[in-house]
């Protein structure tokens, strides 16, 4: 039986993961050169190509495809195999990788992965800030050990859970008309210009489907791929936005933007934490999941009361 060397695999592994050279190089801290050696010696014992090699790529040849699979599953164990160890030696240490959606990423996750290290400060957490779907690919790859995004996951080799509720609000300029009106409703919203995230963003989805059902179209003049750029652009005063109320907290505080008060504005999703259910779970992700099915943090949000008045009034 041929001998496998480890190390020449997970230097290819980390070649096809960065689809670069001297972005593996870099990561492993050895030299380029060093890096292509190794790999050329691994085709060599493999007896094929594993790689493309073209000036501006690398693609993985049908071979590479195959062997960086058994090379995802192999180093899966590996850290499978360290996590049952820590297990043994308890939650004094540990890694922890989680991928998430922009919204959660950005404005709920580094708070519960702040109070979560405070209980377990000997645990390393990364976090990585995808798309749904990208999350999903990694964790499905052994990349991401856990996921959170603004939508349910139904997905056949995942387990989740819903974690907190959602509210996405109208914002805008404390100067603008609607900002500065009482008893606004959503057919009002027709006549302005709106801000929106990129076509495929789970808040635009989310704020359309309801328009939609009310069947009001919205005026969209300008798309933007981030919140920070839709709260930047309403606060310069270039139309509505649309953004989740974990977002826009600090700068309601700080009088940039206003949550314009619309009438039985009832746009709400779902945030879900999903992880592979056929994988065995480290005390590490154990704790955490423990950590999200029992923490009650309102990260800052309070009721609106303006909104919660006109949506009763118009109940009334």
């Amino acid at each position: 039986m041929n001998s496998t060397n480890f190390h020449q695999l997970y230097i290819f592994y980390m070649v096809a993961r960065l689809q670069s050279f001297s972005k593996a190089a870099q990561e492993l801290s050895i030299s380029q050169p060093a890096v292509s050696i190794q790999v050329r010696e691994l085709e060599n014992s493999l007896g094929t190509s594993l790689l493309h090699r073209m000036r501006r790529e690398l693609r993985l040849t049908e071979t590479g495809e195959a062997v960086l699979s058994y090379t995802q599953r192999i180093f899966a164990l590996a850290d499978e195999m360290h996590s049952v160890v820590q297990d043994i030696q308890g939650l004094h240490s540990g890694r922890l990788t989680i991928g998430s959606s922009t919204t959660p990423g950005e404005y709920i996750l580094p708070w519960l992965i702040g109070k979560f290290r405070q209980q377990h400060s000997g645990i390393q957490v990364s976090l990585t800030i995808a798309n749904t779907q990208g999350v999903i690919d990694q964790i499905y790859a052994h990349e991401l050990d856990i996921g959170m995004a603004g939508s349910p996951v139904n997905v056949k080799g995942l387990a989740s859970f819903p974690y907190v509720l959602d509210r996405i609000v109208v914002i805008a300029a404390p100067n603008h008309p609607l900002a500065q009106q009482d008893g606004v409703t959503i057919r009002d919203l027709r006549k302005y210009d709106f801000i929106m995230r990129e076509p495929g963003s789970a808040t635009r989805k989310t704020a359309e489907g309801l328009l939609s059902a009310r069947r009001v179209e919205p005026r969209v003049t300008m798309e933007l791929g981030s919140n920070e750029a839709i709260k930047r652009a309403v606060a310069a005063g270039l139309g509505l936005g649309v953004l989740s109320e974990f977002a826009i907290t600090p700068d309601v505080a700080a009088g940039m933007i206003e949550v314009v008060p619309v009438k039985q504005w009832d746009c709400n999703r779902q945030l879900s934490v999903f992880y592979r259910d056929d994988k065995y779970l480290s005390a590490a992700q154990n704790a955490f999941l423990d950590f999200l099915r029992t923490d009650t943090s309102d990260f800052g949000i309070q009721p609106d009361p303006v909104s919660e008045e006109g949506a009763a009034s118009e109940g009334r």
